[in-house]
């Protein structure tokens, strides 16, 4: 399946114009995208879908999405932008001459994208919402989101009032909140430093696991109740 990628790397996006490919990413991939231009129906599949790097990352690493841009040279970056996205996204690996690059705070929202995805949910961004993504259970256009969900550094530390905001706005939409957090697992870590082995990306996969916490705003109140 092929898209056509624009743009410098946190603001890369795909389109995806044929009908027929667009209901295919969105019924049989789980992948929903933002449509561009108007559906016939509110429960209706678009004609021309954009992508974000979270859903191009699945999709190139699953196999259902191939990244096109047109030129030689635009192929070749295509090819540079592919590799990035299944690789970087579990890697700390700088490849050299690498000229597309992602901030580790994307590269984590792509590793927890992918672990959600795996986990068999449908998930969508959730910008309105303050987070950074929605799960639904099913069709994002006829269902409502059951979590939101919040990526944060593993060790990255945040204010309490930030808590109970995302805890507030949780409540008011009637939704679970989720925390999530990449994790290096130390162990596979330390053997990979005594082994003195280069960490290729499966072996760097099983280093690394997503992490949830998941609070209520009920809870949070009663714990506070508790130190005061």
């Amino acid at each position: 399946m092929e898209t056509v990628v624009a743009l410098c790397p946190e603001d890369t996006y795909a389109l995806v114009d044929d009908a027929e490919q667009v209901s295919f990413l969105q019924q049989e991939c789980r992948i929903y995208g933002s449509p561009e231009g108007v559906s016939a129906t509110a429960a209706a599949a678009p004609s021309r879908l954009r992508l974000a790097l979270e859903e191009m990352a699945v999709g190139v690493a699953k196999g259902f999405l191939r990244l096109n841009v047109a030129g030689e040279e635009g192929q070749i970056f295509a090819k540079e932008i592919a590799r990035e996205l299944t690789d970087n996204w579990k890697s700390k690996d700088v490849h050299d001459g690498a000229t597309w690059r992602l901030t580790q705070q994307r590269c984590d929202r792509l590793r927890v994208f992918r672990d959600l995805w795996d986990r068999g949910y449908i998930v969508t961004f959730g910008s309105k919402f303050g987070a950074d993504f929605l799960l639904y259970k099913d069709n994002p256009r006829i269902s409502h989101a059951v979590a939101l969900v919040v990526v944060k550094g593993y060790e990255e530390d945040f204010a309490r009032v930030d808590v109970v905001s995302f805890c507030r706005v949780a409540k008011m939409v009637k939704k679970q909140l989720i925390f999530a957090s990449v994790r290096m697992n130390e162990e596979s870590t330390n053997e990979g430093e005594q082994k003195g082995e280069s960490s290729n990306s499966g072996a760097q996969e099983g280093a690394e696991s997503v992490v949830y916490v998941s609070l209520t705003h009920a809870l949070l109140v009663s714990r506070q109740e508790q130190s005061e």
